[in-house]
């Protein structure tokens, strides 16, 4: 397979500029490859021009892939038609499942970051209604000064709270009461920095997103009179990796994405241990906050993929004159599976969620039937076509080879079908008249011609072997023959012998008996040698008889086959290697005993795809090898006896010692002699090898 395809690169090189040129471009990449592998590197003027060169070449390559595949792929109709249908139906398809996965694929990233954003209002509304709940018991209040009633509402925050401390890590409180104010923890630990009432706070109370200085965070502000004065309250979460823990439980790992101007006069170090990370590039500081504890689901089976979704919070700067939104956005993303995502939005069902997943599932292999019916129905229309074009190409051929005889036998169940009936309607009426116009004036004259043409096709004398006597002859029965033998050179030290008996008599078994012989001798034959066939050591006798057979099986009428022996007799081992298809096994007389050469197989055209042994004898000096077809053997006598093995076992005998063309022809007399009558009942070949020292 090397030797061919550098044959065939060969061929293509001195053929093709195109492919001279191909490589010489292909040898200077190659140099240019090894100038930046071995030294600091080729110019860039050199690789230029090997790419302006280079992308010619592959566009002159790509377009006659494209038209050899036009030759050989899509010149057939059923390879054009599954094409047309993969562009037609299953490129959609395709192009239509990318589009449904790469939606998923959004959807689902997107309702993750929406279960998040959704969580995190949840949060801060829940802020908002603690300081309303504050503001309006601050509004009841008896405590007579403003110390005594700051003191009532640390020890609510700190006592009525702690319980939930979970549900708010990093809370931080901030509460003015006149001219007094207080910072603390949930858990009643003072802070050193209170938060300030913005500049654009009027209203009575916001609760949302903020930004200040360097930190975003959720910020609930409340303010009411209470009987010792105005109180202003202020509930501050920043955004930490807790936060993000717990707005993103039961869905993965949350994070936020903070760009802002850079201001150097207010930038902190973030505390040790927030798990955020600032970076600052040239005139932009970003902020990044990422979940500490949330993993990623497992997937649930292949298609519950990773998603990814964003969206944007949109924090208010509270340092800022007025209320206004930052300039650039601020991300909260989120990364969760498909499988959890669609749990979450199906849980609103509640116990009917397993009935609309039993719905869909049930829909999805509905739908899958009808794509798979659908299918077939293409499937067999498109056979239903190809196969009657198919025919009527395979018909057509026939036709133009001159073979009437070929019928398509489509039942007329279609246009395509109907018109292979009329197709076999036609080739029969142009045979009949063929046959009636041309019997009578030609048939002598053709039967003469073929017999003549058979004549040539049998070796014209026997060759000269070293240590090895030849002799053949075929006496037809009429004026051609159904038998065949042939003597093949196949190199210095190997010669074959060949002897086929093709099943019926006449024109058709002597076409046959010719396509026979030109088939074996193409196993050999290499197109360059002149002395007619090639060294044929490498394929085995079994091998030959194999191909012969696939060959007569797929080019022949069913009813057709032959009887075939085929052997390689090696010169310099004296051996011969042979392989019996179904014919009379020939006598092989060796060391006064008589053996019969029988192993192969069945005979050759009548069954496909089968294979054949063979075997091997060794032919000493004075050994004998005498082989027939059944018009020696099965000639009958005037009582409807036929010769058989046996008397013809004993007429070799008798003149085995003779040279081969004598023992031939007292064969032949005996036979002759046996009916009584001068015209043979059969063709009668016969072949004899002799070692000789």
């Amino acid at each position: 397979m090397f030797t061919s395809i550098l044959e065939a690169l060969r061929r293509e090189y001195q053929t093709r500029r195109w492919a001279r040129f191909s490589f010489w471009v292909a040898a200077y990449g190659v140099a240019l490859w090894l100038v930046d592998r071995f030294t600091s590197g080729a110019p860039g003027l050199l690789w230029f021009l090997f790419w302006i060169t280079f992308i010619p070449v592959v566009v002159y390559y790509l377009i006659r892939l494209v038209r050899l595949f036009k030759q050989r792929v899509l010149w057939r109709l059923r390879w054009r038609l599954l094409v047309t249908y993969a562009f037609i139906a299953f490129v959609p398809i395709v192009l239509i499942v990318v589009l449904v996965g790469f939606g998923a694929f959004i959807i689902n990233g997107q309702f993750a970051a929406f279960l998040v954003a959704s969580n995190l209002r949840d949060h801060f509304d829940q802020l908002r209604q603690l300081n309303r709940a504050v503001v309006y018991e601050a509004r009841l209040s008896h405590d007579k000064t403003p110390q005594t009633l700051l003191d009532d509402l640390r020890t609510f925050y700190v006592t009525q709270l702690r319980e939930h401390q979970a549900s708010y890590p990093g809370l931080e409180i901030t509460v003015r009461l006149g001219s007094l104010e207080r910072a603390y923890r949930l858990d009643g630990t003072p802070l050193a920095k209170t938060v300030s009432v913005p500049r654009w706070f009027k209203q009575g109370e916001f609760a949302g997103i903020v930004v200040d200085e360097e930190q975003i965070a959720l910020r609930a502000i409340d303010r009411g009179q209470t009987p010792v004065g105005e109180l202003t309250v202020i509930l501050s979460q920043a955004f930490t990796p807790e936060l993000l823990d717990l707005v993103g439980e039961g869905i993965g790992p949350v994070g936020v994405f903070v760009p802002r101007e850079e201001n150097p006069t207010a930038a902190q170090p973030p505390a040790s241990g927030s798990h955020v990370q600032i970076n600052t590039p040239q005139g932009v500081t970003e902020l990044t906050i990422g979940s500490r504890t949330l993993q990623l689901p497992p997937a649930g089976n292949l298609l519950d993929w990773r998603v990814y979704g964003a969206t944007a919070l949109e924090p208010i700067s509270w340092n800022a004159a007025s209320e206004e939104r930052m300039a650039v956005p601020t991300l909260l993303y989120a990364s969760s599976r498909i499988l959890t995502l669609n749990r979450q939005l199906l849980a609103a069902l509640g116990d009917l969620s397993s009935a609309a997943v039993f719905l869909f599932l049930a829909l999805s292999v509905i739908l899958l039937l009808i794509e798979v019916f659908a299918l077939i129905i293409g499937i067999r229309l498109t056979r239903s076509m190809t196969t009657a074009v198919d025919r009527l190409h395979k018909a057509t051929e026939h036709v133009k080879a001159g073979d009437f005889s070929y019928r398509i036998s489509l039942p007329a169940h279609d246009q395509l079908s109907a018109l292979g009936e009329a197709f076999d309607t036609m080739t029969a009426s142009v045979e009949r008249l063929l046959r009636e116009s041309e019997e009578k004036s030609r048939l002598e004259s053709e039967l003469e011609i073929a017999r003549e043409v058979q004549t040539r096709l049998f070796p014209q004398h026997p060759p000269q072997v070293s240590g090895l006597e030849l002799y053949g002859v075929c006496n037809p029965a009429r004026v051609v023959s159904g038998d065949y033998y042939d003597f093949l050179i196949l190199g210095e030290n190997q010669v074959g012998l060949v002897l086929g008996d093709i099943s019926g008599k006449g024109i058709s078994a002597a076409l046959l008996m010719a396509a026979i012989q030109s088939a074996l001798h193409a196993q050999f034959y290499d197109g360059r040698s002149s002395a007619g066939v090639a060294p044929a050591a490498p394929i085995s006798s079994g091998e030959i008889i194999r191909r012969l057979n696939n060959q007569l099986f797929e080019s022949t009428p069913r009813e057709k086959y032959a009887t075939f022996f085929y052997g390689a007799y090696n010169v310099a081992t004296r051996q011969l290697t042979y392989t019996n298809a179904g014919h009379l096994p020939p006598f092989f007389f060796h060391q006064g005993k008589v053996d019969r050469l029988e192993a192969g197989g069945t005979v050759v055209g009548l069954f496909g795809n089968m294979t054949y042994d063979q075997a091997v004898v060794e032919l000493a000096p004075g050994d004998t090898l005498f082989a027939f077809t059944d018009g020696v053997t099965e000639p009958e006598n005037i009582y409807g006896e036929e010769f058989g093995e046996a008397r013809l076992l004993e007429v070799v005998q008798e003149a085995l010692g003779a040279p081969p063309e004598m023992l031939v022809e007292e064969v032949c007399r005996r036979v002759s002699d046996w009916t009584g009558r001068p015209e043979l009942q059969d063709d009668m070949t016969v072949v004899v090898a002799r070692a000789i020292p």
